[in-house]
């Protein structure tokens, strides 16, 4: 039924706990796929000798986190894909609730839950499932779907660019948009059927060049967004908003945004505000938590109340 594929690259300390809550599903029809991104922690030999056959490893030259998932793709047997970091962790009950869907939605393609960042419930009531008929109108602010609380049909990766390896930022959301592109609908279990690991997790250090993230990847002619969704280029320019002041950490990010910016179709002016200021207090800001927390909580404040 699924095929769990795990990228690995110096997470030793956490992979077997990842493993771990896979093997503890209470829905058993999975395959277990590692790929061994040429770690250089003993990540790959640990896995072989703590589960043996119960996993497959592949390894590989160290190429990023979407090599990867692509080279776990291309070894999956199951036409369920789901993913999980290695640093992550899944409730027993994720795969369930996944086939739950699949038996109960026929024909899904993308399908996916909720996640936590301070621990999973032991308990949960019968949790509601919707059925997202125009995913770009609901996911600027919050795209729902993530790296390690995704599952996706295998048909999209075979007739549809994977995970793109020029992305060092965003190669997981660029999936996700096309993916709900591709299969025209998505489900989605509202209770936290993942943990996400943040102090494990590499996504709060310095952020990449915006050229190798998916801000400037989908504003490229040939993005490919089928005209089926008019509210994919409203998404686009929202998202673009609500995040983009984070990168401007460095000159080179904060020329490129305002470039960005001057792409937008949508001007939203009271969303603006932030952008008018100069790169020297971006320089101090993003160092600021409080601060930075403030402009994304004013951002946030405007697409909710003020251009809903």
């Amino acid at each position: 039924m699924f095929s769990v594929i795990i990228p690995l690259y110096n997470k030793s300390q956490f992979v077997s706990r990842a493993i771990d809550s896979v093997l503890n599903q209470s829905f058993l029809d999975f395959e277990i796929i590692v790929v061994d991104d040429g770690s250089t922690d003993g990540g790959g030999e640990l896995v072989t000798s703590l589960y043996g056959n119960k996993v497959r490893l592949k390894s590989q030259k160290n190429q990023g986190v979407s090599a990867a998932r692509n080279a776990g793709i291309q070894n999956a047997t199951y036409e369920y894909l789901a993913f999980l970091d290695a640093d992550d962790v899944w409730h027993p009950d994720f795969l369930y609730w996944m086939n739950f869907i699949i038996d109960n939605f026929p024909g899904i393609g993308m399908l996916g839950s909720s996640y936590s960042n301070i621990g999973l419930p032991e308990k949960y009531d019968n949790p509601k499932v919707s059925l997202i008929e125009d995913y770009f109108s609901q996911a600027d602010y919050n795209t729902l779907f993530t790296s390690s609380s995704t599952v996706l049909r295998k048909d999209f990766f075979e007739n549809k660019v994977g995970f793109k390896t020029n992305l060092t930022k965003g190669e997981d959301v660029d999936v996700w948009l096309r993916a709900f592109d591709w299969f025209k609908k998505a489900c989605y279990v509202h209770v936290p059927l993942m943990f996400y690991d943040m102090n494990a997790s590499g996504s709060l250090k310095s952020h990449p060049a915006l050229e190798e993230t998916i801000f400037t990847d989908m504003y490229k002619e040939e993005y490919g967004i089928s005209e089926h969704f008019p509210s994919w280029k409203t998404f686009r320019d929202k998202y673009l908003i609500l995040n983009l002041f984070q990168y401007f950490d460095s000159v080179d990010n904060f020329s490129t945004g305002k470039n960005l910016l001057g792409q937008r179709l949508n001007s939203y002016p009271l969303s603006q505000l932030p952008y008018l200021l100069p790169y020297s207090f971006y320089r101090f800001a993003l160092v600021k938590p409080r601060l930075k927390k403030l402009i994304r909580n004013y951002l946030k404040f405007c697409f909710r109340y003020i251009y809903k």
